[in-house]
Parts: C-alpha cells; sequence; structure tokens
C-alpha cells in the first residue's frame, strides 16, 4: 500500500482548487531548483507563475535547497513571478483540518530557510477556511 508524499497530497489540492487556472507539475529531472508548478492563471488576467510545494509538520523550518533559493532569488530580481506556499501545520496539530497554507514571494526564499514559517507570509488562510479565489488574486499581484 503507498501512501502519498505531502507535497503531492499539496499539488492535488491546489489543483483540484484553485479557480481559472492549469497547473502544470514539473518533475526534478527539469533542471535543479526548478519550482515543483508552472501555474497559467487566465483568462482576463493571463499570467504564468512558478510555484514551490513545502509542507512543514514538525517545527518551524522550510527546507529549500541551496538551487531552489537561487533559481527563486535569481528569478525574483528579473521580476519573474516565484512563489512558495507552505502548508505549515502549527504544533499540536496533526490532522491537515488545523493546518495553514502560507504563501511566500521568491524574494523570501533565503529568509524561509533562515527563519522558517516565522517570515511574515503575503497572504495566509486556515486550510479549513480555505478561499482559493483569494490565494489566485495573491498569485496574480
Amino acid at each position: 500500500m503507498s501512501t502519498i508524499k505531502p507535497e503531492a497530497a499539496l499539488y492535488k489540492r491546489l489543483k483540484e482548487n484553485l479557480p481559472n487556472s492549469h497547473i502544470t507539475r514539473l518533475e526534478s529531472r527539469v533542471g535543479l531548483g526548478v519550482p515543483d508548478c508552472l501555474i497559467a492563471l487566465g483568462p482576463q488576467q493571463s499570467r504564468f507563475v512558478m510555484v514551490e510545494l513545502k509542507v512543514v509538520k514538525r517545527g518551524r523550518k522550510v527546507a529549500l535547497s541551496p538551487h531552489q533559493v537561487a533559481f527563486h532569488l535569481k528569478h525574483w530580481d528579473m521580476r519573474v513571478p516565484t512563489f512558495v506556499l507552505v502548508q505549515y501545520h502549527p504544533p499540536g496539530t496533526a490532522s491537515s483540518r488545523n493546518a495553514e497554507l502560507r504563501l511566500y514571494r521568491g524574494e523570501q526564499a533565503g529568509d524561509l530557510v533562515l527563519v522558517g514559517v516565522d517570515v511574515e507570509p503575503v497572504w495566509a488562510c486556515n486550510l479549513a477556511q480555505m478561499q482559493w479565489h483569494m490565494l489566485r488574486l495573491e498569485l496574480l499581484k
């Protein structure tokens, strides 16, 4: 019996719920540091964004590799929108229902490695009260 990995479950949730979008899962073979998802947002405000998915079940650390940090910082400097979407489980919360989704800009990647989820997200929501259209609006900014 195989269990689904936490990031794969987050991807599935995102793909099923993000309105007016088409999400392509990028495989790690593409290149070191390339984010997990290429998201086309449309149709009125057509835009592509790249999103790295992370799940933090214990502690506060966001496990981004040096390649991932470099990718986000380089592309953010070029004004290419990249993001890190973190599903964070606060201490004492075992189920996904009590988790939070926190969205960070690519420019915050270095701080996420150093400080973890204590970095101020650009957007956050409790997963049980998730408003997917609000996440979409943040990705369009």
